[in-house]
């Protein structure tokens, strides 16, 4: 269990009047156990879904299936486990865990009061059986309600943060002195991915940008079978998760020398980035800092990034703050964002750089260290 933030959710429960919370994103497990489902196989065919949590009081049990229990119960939460895999019956995970849930809620049958239900990951089956089950209490939808509250990391989250961090690194490291023509993309990446999982000792899920020549004017994507030629752009985009949490870093290189006006794209992405990491501290509006980096390269006299300027990270991939036009949330200390102005130029190519930053009373420190700003 992750203490603090088991203690800052049971606050916000107190806080809204809640009496009881039915828990059903992974992300949301993740942040109050550290505990990191499997992810990259879709979803399961030996699972009802993803993981209920039920809370009440000091009570929190972990509804999974008998593949996922162990691991749950290693961080120190108890698990009622369903039969996920068998072949003794019809695979049944979502009637399977739906039993094992009403089991659970069989002592509180006579809850009074309001319960949160994270309602987007809970199978809808389950929907009527829980207000059954609860008949005197009160479900309200919670979804996203946390949001602001896991943007603030603590202590024990910015060190897998950092931990993720170096694998980003590192990737951008083991690539640099490998791009040459002739490489594919699909090639450059297997020999990477590989060489991060031997680092780890561990299988490690990633998402990424790999893509290289005039695709880079299409923002990104996953690698394929283009062959790098002499000054081509090749925009690398780190994506992966440790121990549940994500890390996030890109950069622009070039096979090469490249062309003049490739190199310009480069020097206003960098110093659009520099701008962008001078003015964040806290109080700064989310919205107030995407105006600026988008303002910077429409003055330039190219079309703004259609984009995000930027994102938190943590349990998920892309959370609060979002850098973007609508949001005013205003960046706090203890925050971890990512800052990524780009240029795309079709016909050209494309320049993205990206560096993670944690906020500070008095400004904020660079996390990721690939490049130069």
């Amino acid at each position: 269990m992750q203490q603090a933030n088991w203690d800052r959710f049971r606050d916000f429960l107190r806080g809204h009047g809640f009496e009881a919370a039915l828990l059903s994103s992974p992300a949301t497990l993740t942040w109050l156990t550290g505990y990191a489902p499997p992810i990259q196989t879709g979803p399961s065919p030996f699972e009802g879904g993803p993981a209920l949590a039920w809370v009440r009081g000091d009570e929190f049990i972990v509804v999974a299936s008998d593949a996922e229990a162990p691991a749950i119960e290693a961080t120190g939460v108890p698990t009622r486990a369903y039969v996920g895999y068998t072949i003794e019956q019809p695979l049944a995970g979502t009637e399977r865990q739906l039993a094992a849930l009403l089991e659970v809620l069989k002592p509180h049958a006579g809850l009074h009061g309001t319960v949160a239900v994270e309602l987007n990951a809970l199978p809808a089956a389950m929907l009527g059986p829980l207000h059954d089950a609860l008949p005197n209490a009160r479900l309200q939808p919670q979804d996203g309600a946390l949001n602001a509250i896991r943007a603030i990391k603590t202590a024990e989250e910015l060190d897998k943060i950092r931990a993720a961090l170096r694998l980003c690194d590192l990737a951008h490291e083991f690539v640099r002195p490998r791009l040459q023509a002739g490489v594919r993309e699909i090639e450059l990446w297997g020999q990477m991915k590989a060489h991060l999982e031997a680092d780890i000792h561990q299988h490690l899920p990633l998402l990424a940008d790999l893509v290289g020549g005039l695709r880079t004017a299409e923002i990104g994507g996953p690698p394929g079978e283009y062959v790098l030629q002499e000054g081509d752009p090749l925009i690398l985009d780190m994506v992966p998760r440790l121990n549940g949490y994500w890390g996030d870093n890109a950069a622009t290189y070039f096979v090469g020398e490249p062309s003049a006006q490739l190199r310009a794209l480069y020097n206003l992405s960098r110093d659009t980035l520099r701008r962008g990491i001078e003015a964040v501290r806290p109080g700064v509006k989310a919205k107030d800092l995407d105006h600026m980096l988008r303002s910077a390269i429409r003055d330039a006299g190219y079309a703004p990034y259609p984009h995000h300027s930027g994102h938190g990270i943590g349990v998920t991939f892309h959370e609060e703050p979002r850098i973007v036009p609508y949001n005013d949330m205003a960046l706090e200390a203890g925050m971890v964002i990512l800052l990524e102005p780009g240029v795309y130029v079709p016909g050209v190519g494309g320049v993205r750089l990206e560096h993670a930053l944690l906020v500070k009373p008095d400004g904020c420190e660079i996390l990721t260290h690939h490049l130069q700003v």
